[in-house]
């Protein structure tokens, strides 16, 4: 078993319009899907988190006809709102759902839109079920790999990439209040938690931070 973190680029055909609207527009972020009900060859039930105002989002969404059905979350906030949409899959999205839909692959939210135009997420599977479905990726969508990993805690698991000793240290660092803000504790008073030299405490904590922000950015 592998996870993939996988970049996808379409061109202006293969991209959903509210995506190419949002990439025109510096007022909003990336758009996350963070969960989906798919039937394929009818419909999709999707939740997303849009990152910027609901004007002039939601308008622009009435314009597209797949969208059967737009509920937006009571409460937006200066981080944007959530979105509920039931949409009719077009050939153009049937396409790109059937190509992940093998049996032996998952994909792990979130499915990243990006400002660039681009989609990133990760998929689990074995190898031979990945190949597959990076093969029948519609023409019109490079796909790209950017990381390989054994496993699949890496694609659900932030800190997967942490050794025990650099949990154990971002661990009494929290506890120490070396994160608040204002900062309530050293790298001396972490080292101290630890019995450690506060240069073994600091090498570790700028180890697992590296491994922290790497993930939290996926390479980008």
């Amino acid at each position: 078993m592998k996870t993939l973190a996988l970049r996808l680029e379409p061109d202006e055909a293969s991209t959903h319009p509210m995506h190419a609207f949002v990439a025109e527009r510096p007022e909003f972020g990336p758009t996350r899907l963070l969960q989906w009900n798919p039937r394929i060859g009818e419909t999709n039930v999707l939740l997303f988190h849009i990152d910027g105002p609901p004007e002039p989002f939601l308008p622009a969404l009435d314009g597209v006809d797949t969208a059967e059905v737009v509920e937006p979350s009571a409460e937006s906030t200066v981080d944007g709102f959530y979105l509920y949409v039931r949409e009719r899959l077009t050939e153009r999205d049937r396409g790109l759902v059937e190509a992940f839909a093998d049996g032996n692959v998952v994909v792990v939210p979130p499915v990243v839109y990006d400002t660039d135009g681009s989609m990133r997420f990760s998929v689990v599977g074995t190898g031979d079920a990945l190949g597959r479905a990076i093969d029948r990726t519609p023409d019109g969508v490079d796909v790209s790999v950017r990381r390989v990993r054994s496993g699949a805690g890496a694609a659900v698991d932030p800190g997967a990439g942490l050794t025990d000793r650099q949990r154990e240290v971002v661990a009494a660092a929290v506890d120490a209040g070396y994160y608040e803000e204002p900062r309530g504790a050293t790298v001396a008073d972490v080292a101290e938690r630890l019995d450690c030299a506060p240069s073994t405490a600091a090498e570790h904590i700028r180890r697992a931070e590296a491994t922290l922000v790497r993930g939290a950015v996926d390479d980008r």
